[in-house]
This record gives C-alpha cells, structure tokens and sequence, in this order.
C-alpha cells in the first residue's frame, strides 16, 4: 500500500500547521492563530475519515497522525504558558501525559509490532483541549478548562495505560 497518500499528506500538513500557529499565536496574532488552529484540527478530523472510507490506512499514518496531534497540543500549551497565562503545572500535565503515550504507543510497536489505536477517551480529552485553546485565547473563562483538560488527560491517560498494559500482556504472535 502507498504510504504517503492523502490521509498522510493532511497529517503533514498539520505538523507544518502547528508551528504556523505558534509563531502567529506567540506574536499576538490571536484570530489568524486561532484559524491556522482550527484548519490544523480539521486536517485531523479530514485524514481519519479519509484513511478509513479510502482504506489509506498505512503503518506512516498510524504513527504520522497522532504525531502531529501531539506537536500541534504540546506548541499550544507552550504559547499558551509563555503568552497566556497558563499556569506552569498544568503545561507540566500535558507535557507528562503526552510524552507518555508517546513512550507507550512506542513500546507497544517495538513489542508486539502493533499500533494503538485512538481511543473514545483520547478524543475526548483532545476536544477538551482545543475548547481550552479557544478559552483561554479569548478569554471565556479558562480556569475551569485547565481542571476540566487535566481531568480528561488523567482519565484518558488511565485508559490508554490500561490497553497498553493488556497488549503488552498477550502473548506475542508466533
């Protein structure tokens, strides 16, 4: 199957995106960042639907796609501590959580060869981290987004350590 095709093509697209934004959104550019952000989010929402109607699904995009999802969340809470006000302790949240299911979707690969699919709450911790984007970019009370993000990225962290935990387990493929 041909690895770089539409689906990856937008996941690339997504990781030149994300450092578009945080240059706009670190030099006050808060409108254009915000839609350089919301056409990066698009691109994601784009290749999945793509790669899965298509069956473009390959081995780059199982590991390109949730790449640029973490460089593009991990520049926004970057910018957003140093032009925002986010406060420290919850870039070190993201930072922790996001490394470590870097790490682990790692391990899993090296492991068993497999990939880790996204998972229900995976997408729904990063809804809740583009609606604390948007919160704390226009100011729409974002100090209930940092506990609401931290809590999802808690849960989804659980959830993903959990199946991780149950791949790793079983027994490897002969």
């Amino acid at each position: 199957m041909q690895q770089l095709n539409i689906p990856n093509i937008l996941s690339l697209t997504r990781v030149v995106l994300a450092f578009v934004f945080a240059i706009l959104l670190f030099n006050s550019y808060k409108f254009t960042a915000a839609g350089i952000f919301l056409l990066a989010v698009l691109t994601d929402v784009a290749d999945g639907y793509l790669a899965r109607k298509y069956n473009q699904i390959t081995v780059l995009g199982k590991m390109l796609d949730p790449a640029a999802d973490r460089l593009l969340m991990l520049l926004t809470f970057l910018v957003l501590l140093f032009k925002h006000n986010l406060p420290l302790w919850l870039l070190i949240v993201a930072f922790s959580y996001h490394l470590l299911v870097i790490f682990g979707w790692v391990i899993v690969y090296e492991t068993r060869g497999i990939t880790i699919n996204h998972t229900f709450f995976g997408k729904m911790n990063s809804f809740f981290q583009v609606l604390m984007f948007f919160a704390v970019i226009f100011n729409f009370y974002p100090k209930i987004f940092f506990w609401i993000v931290a809590f999802s990225m808690f849960i989804s962290f659980t959830n993903y350590l959990i199946k991780g935990l149950k791949v790793i387990k079983t027994k490897a493929p002969s």
